[in-house]
């Protein structure tokens, strides 16, 4: 995964201040909630000392911006370039005067305060240990706002570091537009002159900013190459902006390097066997996960793969082998209480045990094993949560954790003479050390918990996607414009924390309905996207009545709405329906 699509712009979170604040030390600060810590509040800005990383942001004379070390060192010191010509906006926690942050257990609206057109990074060594860096905007390139504006784009995480995110650069264009509308009407929180210059010149050069931003990032992509050494298999990363986060990489080795004796190797039975696989695997969801998968081929012989409906973790699991006669998929029941749910029973009257079709492809494995077919063969359980599996799971758990030579713990006693189709080792069944097992499972209400005892002997992946790339994985990409993209990526940064997200699943009926538009009597993408998101994800969020949470969502729900609403008019309403529930004291509750 990049660091950054090329082109899109940053976001860096600071502490929240006054209306108005221009840089200086907060008076009365003990009263202030800014997000720094008490202690700090009172130790240094009560008493007027400047250690505020964020004092001088949009100070009139030499604004810059002070980052610790250990939020955003892993970029800037392999590559001190990389945010020049960047743009970088600033936001911050909801607050009000004269408190700051409210403390009530809400999710806090984010605020934008500023934005920077970076001109450089430069590292400010305060003592051995410590590093900060100083990011200072061309001069004619900073702007403040007097009334901070709602942060209602879209932004992502960045794997590596704390302080930055991605923002979409659309959307950061569409906030200077309606940013620019209030700037040109009389309105008291734009009184300061300066600042409306300030802003109103960066508004106007944002676009061409953009595109130099994006010609800066491509040329370093170019040109910047890390050394590596000749044997390390690594593929090499050619800059920042592709793999940059992946920086646990090997040193060259010089010639003067002593080499050690090689550590003797514990035997692998990979769960991927073709290349195709790995690059498809690393394509869909990232080279974490890949590694992820890997990795288990040589600690453990479970894998279990989490993430919400719809992200698709069957897929994986089903795509991890091609062979479709060495993999099973077992549905796993609810009702499931024993062993015998999962391999059979002992027939009373022929005294046979009767296998399940689990049953009979281990016994395939074994087989296989037995006439030194070293490959590996693969079991996945949907829904492996379903029911508590060390009801069902307890014997297969135990005996494929002992070692590959000892046959006989690794053997399970089934009962009865034999097992009936199986004319080979009586009625007994031995793990082969070359089989794998892949568990699905879902984080829900109708699921139960994994125990230590299981995740002791497990490995876990998490699967999240975003909706770009949910959207590229149905090929839907090309098919929608950047707002109709836009509207699906705020509503599921929304919706996140109700497990309520743009799946693949919806994806593929948004394809499909897109491939019948005329069959459907529909006129547009939107009223396609209109259906989709009605039946697919809004119908999966619940709201209760007294939840505090819920006024933060419905406010951001809200915003959306009118935002797309006159697009997306069914869901609209329903978000609509659903603010005057909650006024009248009644529970949302789909289905």
């Amino acid at each position: 995964m990049s660091f950054i699509t090329v082109g899109n712009a940053l976001g860096c979170t600071i502490n929240s201040h006054r209306r108005g604040w221009e840089g200086s030390i907060c008076k009365n600060a003990e009263t202030w909630n800014c997000s720094a810590k008490q202690q700090f509040r009172t130790d240094y800005c009560q008493q007027g000392d400047p250690r505020c990383y964020h004092i001088h942001i949009f100070e009139e004379a030499n604004p810059y911006c002070l980052i610790d070390d250990l939020g955003i060192g892993w970029l800037l010191e392999p590559y001190p370039e990389v945010l020049n010509n960047q743009i970088l906006l600033f936001w911050g926690k909801r607050f009000q005067e004269p408190r700051g942050i409210s403390d009530i257990n809400a999710r806090p609206k984010d605020y934008v305060f500023g934005a920077y057109r970076v001109l450089n990074v430069s590292p400010q060594k305060i003592n051995e240990f410590k590093t900060l860096w100083k990011i200072e905007p061309y001069p004619d390139g900073w702007a403040r706002f007097q009334l901070p504006y709602i942060l209602t784009v879209y932004y992502k995480s960045i794997i590596g570091g704390v302080y930055l995110k991605e923002v979409n650069r659309v959307a950061v264009e569409n906030m200077f537009e309606k940013a620019a509308e209030q700037s040109k009407n009389p309105n008291p929180n734009w009184s300061n002159q300066k600042d409306i210059e300030r802003f109103e010149h960066f508004h106007s050069n944002l676009h061409d900013w953009f595109e130099v931003a994006r010609e800066s990032a491509q040329k370093l992509q170019q040109n910047v190459v890390r050394p590596y050494a000749k044997t390390n298999s690594s593929p090499t990363i050619k800059s920042p902006f592709d793999g940059l986060k992946s920086l646990d990489v090997k040193k060259t080795i010089s010639p003067t390097t002593t080499t050690t004796k090689p550590v003797k190797t514990t035997t692998a039975y990979p769960l991927i066997e073709k290349d195709s696989v790995k690059e498809k695997l690393k394509a869909n969801y990232s080279k974490e996960v890949l590694d992820s998968v890997l990795a288990v081929s040589l600690t453990k012989n479970i894998l279990i793969i989490t993430g919400n409906p719809g992200v698709g973790k069957s897929t994986l699991a089903i795509d991890l082998i091609d062979d479709q006669e060495r993999k099973l998929i077992v549905s796993v029941g609810s009702t499931w209480r024993g062993r015998e749910d999962l391999l059979g029973y002992v027939n009373p009257i022929s005294n046979e045990f009767e296998p399940t079709d689990f049953t009979k492809f281990l016994c395939k494995a074994e087989t296989a094993w037995r006439k030194n077919d070293k490959r590996p063969y693969l079991v996945i359980f949907e829904e492996f949560n379903l029911s508590q599996p060390e009801y069902w799971f307890a014997d297969i758990l135990v005996r494929s954790q002992y070692p590959d030579d000892q046959d006989k713990m690794r053997t399970i006693e089934l009962g009865g003479k034999s097992i009936r189709g199986i004319t080979t080792n009586g009625s007994k069944v031995s793990i082969s050390p070359a089989l794998r097992f892949v568990a699905t499972i879902n984080n829900d209400h109708t699921t139960l918990s994994l125990s230590p005892r299981v995740l002791d002997r497990a490995s876990i992946i998490e699967l999240t996607l975003e909706p770009r790339i949910t959207l590229e994985r149905a090929r839907l990409y090309g098919e929608m414009n950047e707002q109709q993209i836009m509207a699906i990526e705020e509503l599921d940064v929304l919706l996140k924390y109700k497990n309520a997200m743009f799946s693949l699943r919806a994806a593929d009926s948004l394809k499909r309905c897109l491939e019948n538009l005329q069959l459907l009597d529909m006129n547009s993408v939107w009223d396609a996207l209109d259906v989709v998101l009605l039946q697919q994800v809004l119908t999966k969020v619940r709201l209760m009545v007294g939840d505090p949470a819920n006024d933060s969502l419905m406010q951001g729900l809200e915003e959306w709405s009118e935002n797309y609403g006159k697009y997306l008019r069914k869901c609209a309403g329903l978000i609509g329906g659903w603010s005057e529930a909650l006024k009248d004291g009644q529970d949302v509750i789909q289905a």
